[in-house]
């Protein structure tokens, strides 16, 4: 039950939960749609719980959080049906990607993933704008690895080679090389578009162009792909060089056994997700995230909520503070995505998402979001 002094101010996120504890109440709608997503994609639990672990820090996974559940509560989460147990598929037996990788785009993003690849001994050949942008991808890498010397993780001839297996370039053509190319350009469909268009027509015929998107579907992002080459997605988590997790998306049993034991070989552990706008990951964590957010619309104070998740549900760090880690202009974007083709009300931006947005407040790069920095 909800009290005066109740750390969410009365926010439910999922209705008939209203007496459950403040911590358990926020994840609920999580919980929910963990379950809808396994019977929906069929999606194994422990497969939903490895990718929350890795990709959002979560030290228990939302379908082992509804084990653990008093019966009744589990019961009103999943009802008489057991979740999804699908039979594993056995993967083709082949072997990962071993040469080289072309990368599009310059950014944080794809200068993480650059880093991962190179650090895995394969060249990559990276695709920018202009000379500028590519001579701030290598800023970034290298600031990356000097840091990464300097506590002892990475020796000096390692960061060196890590350096030497990078080629930059401005002109499309050079990706011809590439055993695989991905994009990892600004989250903006229409602008993924033009590039994937555009990298259809520049490779050799065969070459599988993937993208880094996290909140389309590869079917989206993809569309003006004509030649018939193999398209997925490979959505690597930032930072790319600390976050483990890779989800695959959008390809066949061959294709997507290939990225598999390609994303093994960079040290990522890997998941196969349907091809639905946020994957798995994002699916799950952005509308918590929102649902946090709507709970400061009814008056929680955002220092409160943060610690509540940290203290009580152990999580690495709380939900608005991510919010301002991730960019609420990202944040509002992915729900703004996942709300085109899902008519659910929790996929609706909160007002305070909204608000400090538009007067600029968008988390750490800014310089403040729902918190100082």
């Amino acid at each position: 039950m909800t009290t005066s002094t109740d750390v969410l101010a009365g926010h439910t996120p999922l209705p008939g939960t209203e007496d459950w504890e403040p911590a358990l109440r926020l994840r609920a709608g999580m919980l929910a749609d963990a379950v809808a997503m396994s019977r929906r994609d069929r999606v194994a639990p422990g497969v939903l719980d490895l990718a929350l672990r890795h990709g959002a820090g979560h030290p228990v996974g939302p379908c082992a959080v509804i084990d653990d559940l008093p019966a009744a509560r589990r019961a009103f989460l999943t009802g008489d049906a057991a979740l999804a147990d699908p039979e594993a598929t056995p993967d083709p037996e082949v072997a990962g990607w071993t040469g080289e990788v072309g990368v599009l785009g310059t950014g944080l993003m794809a200068s993480g993933i650059v880093e991962v690849i190179s650090r895995s001994g394969r060249p990559v050949t990276v695709l920018g704008r202009t000379e500028a942008s590519l001579d701030g991808l290598r800023t970034r890498i290298r600031a990356s690895t000097d840091r990464a010397v300097a506590k002892g993780r990475l020796d000096a001839a390692h960061a060196t080679a890590i350096h030497d297996r990078i080629r930059t370039t401005v002109d499309d053509a050079d990706l011809g090389r590439a055993e695989v190319v991905i994009e990892a350009v600004a989250e903006d469909l229409a602008v993924k578009q033009a590039l994937v268009g555009r990298l259809d027509a520049a490779l050799p015929a065969g070459t599988p162009l993937a993208t880094n998107t996290s909140s389309y579907r590869v079917a989206d992002v993809c569309a003006p792909v004509t030649s018939g080459r193999p398209t997925l997605a490979l959505h690597f988590f930032n930072p790319a060089p600390a976050m483990k997790l890779l989800e695959i998306a959008g390809a066949d049993r061959t294709l997507a056994a290939t990225a598999s034991a390609w994303g093994r070989d960079l040290g990522k552990v890997v998941v196969e997700a349907a091809d639905r706008r946020g994957f798995i990951v994002n699916r799950l964590l952005i509308p918590y995230l929102n649902d946090a957010a709507r709970a400061v619309a009814a008056g929680a104070d955002p220092r409160a909520v943060d610690a509540l998740m940290t203290a009580d549900a152990n999580h690495p760090m709380g939900p608005l503070a991510l919010i301002d880690l991730i960019g609420l202009d990202v944040t509002v974007a992915a729900l703004a995505s996942m709300a085109e083709v899902e008519p659910d009300p929790r996929l609706v931006p909160a007002e305070p998402l909204v608000d400090l947005v538009g007067r600029g407040r968008l988390g750490r790069k800014s310089a403040a979001g729902f918190h100082e920095y």
